[in-house]
C-alpha cells in the first residue's frame, strides 16, 4: 500500500508490505539507484547507510515496547532524493502514523519553505522517530516505579515477574538501536554529499539525540537491576524467616513427640504408669518442656 503526501515540491511516499507491482511504479516515478532497489520488497536482517550522488538511503531497526503480537523490532528503509522521500515498512508503525498528521506544521519543514527537499523530511522524519523513543523508555520507566511502589507490599513472587518483563523490554531495546550507531555516523557524510553540508549539523543533533536514548537505557537497566537484587533480598529474607519458623516448630515438636513415644511403648515397666494422675503428669512434663523451649527462643530473640 502507498500513501503519498506532498510538501512544497516535495512528496513523500510511504509504503507498506510493498508488492512487487508496487515496486516497479515507484521505480518509474523516483529516480532511485539501481544499487538502493534489490531489497525493498523484503525485510533485510541488517542495518545499513548507502550513498549515491543524489540519494540516501538508510535502513534502521526501532524497538517495539507496548506491543506483544510482534516479536521481532520494527524496520523502516527510508531513501532521500531531491524531490522524494520513500519510506518502506511492513508492519502498521504509530509514529509513522502521527508523522503524517503533523509533518506539514513542523518547525524544520516551515524553515526550509519551498526549499525542501527529501533531504529535509527525512530527516525531520527521523529526529521525529528518535524523539518517539524517549516516549517508550518514559513508559518502561513508569513501569519500574510503579514496581518500586509494589515490592514492599509482599508481592516480592508477582514483582519478580514483572521485572523480567520489563528487563526483556530494555534489553532487547538497547540491543536495537545499539546497531544505530555505526550507520549514522555513515549518514554524515552521506547526506553532505548527496546534499549539501548543513545537513551534516541536522544529523549530528539526531547522533546527540540517539547518545541520550542509549545512555538512559543503560541508566534504566542498571537501576532495574537493584531493583531486581532488593526483590530478592526481600524474597530471601521472607524465605529465611518462614524456614525459621518451621526449624523452631520442629525443635519444639520433637521432645513432645519423643515423650508420646516413650509412653506408648509396651513395657512390663513404665514410669508414671499406673499412677492416679499418669496422664495429667506426662501433660504436664510436656507443657513445662514446649513453654521452656518457648521461653529460651524468646530469650535469644530467635522469636
Amino acid at each position: 500500500m502507498i500513501t503519498r503526501y506532498a510538501f512544497n515540491t516535495t512528496t513523500w511516499l510511504d509504503v507498506q508490505s510493498p508488492t512487487g507491482e508496487e515496486i516497479r511504479a515507484i521505480l518509474e516515478e523516483v529516480a532511485i539507484p539501481a544499487e538502493f532497489a534489490g531489497d525493498l520488497a523484503a525485510m533485510t536482517p541488517h542495518t545499513e547507510t548507502k550513498a549515491s550522488k543524489d540519494a540516501v538511503k538508510i535502513t534502521l531497526d526501532f524497538p517495539i515496547v507496548k506491543r506483544n503480537d510482534i516479536s521481532h523490532p520494527h524496520e523502516i528503509k527510508f531513501i532521500a532524493t531531491k524531490t522524494h522521500l520513500l519510506t518502506i515498512r511492513f508492519e502498521d508503525i504509530e509514529v509513522i502514523h502521527r508523522f503524517a498528521k503533523e509533518f506539514e506544521v513542523l518547525s524544520t519543514l516551515k524553515r526550509a519553505g519551498k526549499r525542501a527537499t527529501g533531504g529535509h523530511l527525512f530527516l525531520t522524519l527521523l529526529a521525529y522517530v528518535y524523539d518517539g523513543l524517549s516516549a517508550k523508555l518514559d513508559y518502561l520507566e513508569s513501569r519500574m516505579h510503579d514496581i518500586e511502589n509494589a515490592m514492599f507490599n509482599d508481592n516480592e513472587r508477582e514483582i519478580l515477574i514483572d521485572i523480567s518483563q520489563v528487563g526483556r523490554k530494555l534489553v532487547a531495546f538497547q540491543q536495537t538501536i545499539s546497531a544505530h550507531e555505526r550507520a549514522l555516523r555513515e549518514l554524515k557524510p552521506a547526506m553532505e554529499s548527496a546534499f549539501a553540508k548543513s545537513y551534516g549539523e541536522h544529523v549530528t543533533s539526531i547522533i546527540l539525540n540517539y547518545e541520550h536514548q542509549v545512555t538512559r537505557v543503560r541508566a534504566l537497566l542498571s537501576t532495574l537491576e537493584i531493583i531486581r537484587d532488593t526483590d530478592n533480598a526481600l524474597l530471601s529474607a521472607k524465605q529465611n524467616e518462614v524456614m525459621k519458623m518451621l526449624t523452631i516448630m520442629a525443635f519444639i515438636t520433637f521432645p513432645l513427640s519423643l515423650f508420646s513415644s516413650m509412653f506408648g511403648m509396651n513395657t512390663t515397666s513404665m514410669p508414671l504408669a499406673g499412677h492416679p494422675h499418669d496422664f495429667w503428669i506426662i501433660v504436664g512434663i510436656m507443657v513445662f518442656v514446649s513453654v521452656g523451649f518457648f521461653v529460651f527462643f524468646k530469650y535469644k530473640r530467635w522469636l
